[in-house]
């Protein structure tokens, strides 16, 4: 099956040209790479005029600067029946194409809807004492990981990565490098989540996990780099994007609602809050009142 890639990207330049210099060496190349830039100077369009008589690649400008609905719009352009979305500051290993698309060539009856990427050097370690507990709380139920999960006020975890298993079932995922059916994305779509757009990703893999799988590859390999931008210059707006977003996913993803939803939330800040203080740096403070406010 072929696949078209979507990058989003704002203002990333040098990670943008490491990103598709990785593109270029896969084993398995897409048919179309469409780039959606929302950056205020021209440099990532320079970028684009680079690499384009390299790869089939495509160049538009965003029409709202916005990581969630830049993407949507670069999937209007995606034909191939899957659909790769991938972060401008990644790099992939050679065959890590081919083995997500693997996946959906083995799927004769159509079950897998979205299949991700593993970020090299990140994975949920098994959570022990008063964090296990924590989670079985927000979760209502006993897990031995939670890896993969989605649960309480839309918390959601990496896999642990350590079954041995070249696919992990997991209940979203996340767009750093992800491809899906090209048709039940376009059911779905990336919620209209402005700037950043934290956990839109969530709110989209698990839409489409209510009707088919979802897995984790343990084999196909990325790595992030990643890089800063102007929307995580201000971390007071972060820490509020990321309760106003979780919120969302919360009721309209998995259905709380009313005291129920407010008090895991309560509880989500309040746990996020002593992570903040644990990890101090200067933009410890702004975080605090962002996830409060």
């Amino acid at each position: 099956m072929n696949y078209s890639i979507v990058i989003a990207t704002c203002e990333r330049p040098a990670e943008l040209r490491a990103m598709l210099e990785s593109v270029l060496i896969q084993t398995r190349p897409p048919e179309r790479t469409i780039l959606v830039d929302s950056s205020r100077d021209e440099k990532t369009s320079e970028v684009a005029r680079e690499f384009e008589p390299r790869l089939a690649l495509g160049y538009e400008r965003a029409e709202i600067a916005s990581a969630a609905q830049q993407r949507n719009q670069g999937a209007l352009r995606a034909a191939a029946p899957l659909v790769a979305f991938m972060d401008d500051d990644i790099v992939l290993y050679p065959d890590a194409c081919a083995k997500l698309c693997e996946v959906f060539d083995r799927d004769a009856e159509g079950a897998v809807g979205g299949v991700a990427a593993r970020i090299e050097g990140m994975s949920h370690p098994a959570p022990r004492g008063l964090l296990w507990w924590y989670y079985r709380m927000q979760a209502g139920y006993a897990d031995p990981t939670y890896g993969g999960k989605l649960f309480g006020p839309a918390i959601n975890c990496l896999p642990t990565y350590d079954s041995g298993n070249e696919l992990i079932r997991s209940n979203w995922l996340n767009s750093t490098c992800v491809v899906y059916r090209k048709e039940l994305f376009m059911r779905e779509k990336f919620p209209r989540f402005a700037g950043y757009s934290f956990m839109e990703d969530v709110h989209l893999s698990a839409r489409i996990g209510k009707t088919h799988a979802l897995y984790f590859h343990a084999e196909a390999l990325c790595q992030h780099r990643d890089a800063p931008s102007s929307w995580k210059r201000d971390a007071a707006a972060m820490a509020r994007m990321r309760i106003r977003n979780q919120r969302l996913v919360a009721r309209e993803i998995m259905g709380l609602s009313g005291p129920v939803c407010e008090w895991k939330l309560l509880l989500h800040r309040l746990f996020s809050s002593v992570s903040i203080v644990r990890q101090g740096g200067a933009n410890r403070l702004p975080a605090l009142i962002g996830t409060w406010t």
